[in-house]
């Protein structure tokens, strides 16, 4: 994706804005409680020129409990929290079912891969689009079955969010992965299509299978 810049130095760009954000947010609210630099580093066991320096911005590095009991005197409570985005780092077994499944229906279809979900500041992205006429598939690929409940969830926001008409995910076909499969039939899967043979059949034609589908690599 030659128009995305590298996963790392977009993150740090981020994270530096978060950072000044975090500062500010720190000294406004100790100057509106009316306390020193002092009585904040007395509290938090640091001397009032680091506490002076992180105010000015002039600190680079600071550890996070740091911040948490700096927040804590201040009577905020400190929260990270993680988002996941495009531009990590896939496994090598994830690279390979990709590739097997764009070898076995890509002639069909136009292929997109890592797609970005285009909505403004979005990092996300689609392991593959499919598109073929009026037809757009997002297709997901998971070689470790975890929470699949959660995992089926993340990709049908990422299906909606590129406007693809269709979710199509694609396991790798492991004993435990397979397992998971069976026993989430009832229930999660309830509404997919679970026919590998029929879907990817479909797909090969270049037609839509007609319904959301669970499919399975070896």
């Amino acid at each position: 994706m030659a128009n995305r810049r590298d996963p790392i130095t977009e993150a740090m760009d981020r994270w530096a804005r978060s950072w000044s954000e975090i500062v500010t947010e720190l000294r406004e609210t100790r100057l509106m409680l009316g306390l020193t630099q002092a009585q904040v580093a007395k509290a938090i066991g640091v001397t009032r020129d680091q506490v002076g320096r992180f105010e000015r911005r002039e600190t680079k590095r600071i550890s996070i409990d740091l911040v948490v009991r700096h927040a804590a005197a201040l009577g905020l409570k400190a929260s990270l929290k993680f988002y996941p985005v495009a531009g990590a780092i896939r496994d090598e077994a994830q690279a390979k079912y990709i590739a097997r499944f764009v070898e076995r229906i890509g002639h069909a279809w136009r292929i997109l891969l890592d797609a970005p979900i285009p909505l403004a500041g979005d990092l996300r992205a689609v392991d593959v689009l499919l598109e073929n006429g009026g037809v757009r598939i997002a297709v997901e690929v998971i070689t470790r079955l975890r929470d699949l409940q959660a995992q089926i969830r993340y990709a049908q926001q990422k299906q909606r969010d590129i406007g693809a008409s269709r979710l199509i995910i694609v396991v790798a076909g492991s004993h435990a992965n397979r397992v998971a499969l069976d026993a989430a039939r009832p229930t999660v899967l309830a509404t997919f299509e679970l026919d590998t043979r029929r879907v990817l059949g479909a797909l090969e034609r270049g037609a839509d299978p007609g319904r959301d589908a669970v499919i399975v690599l070896r």
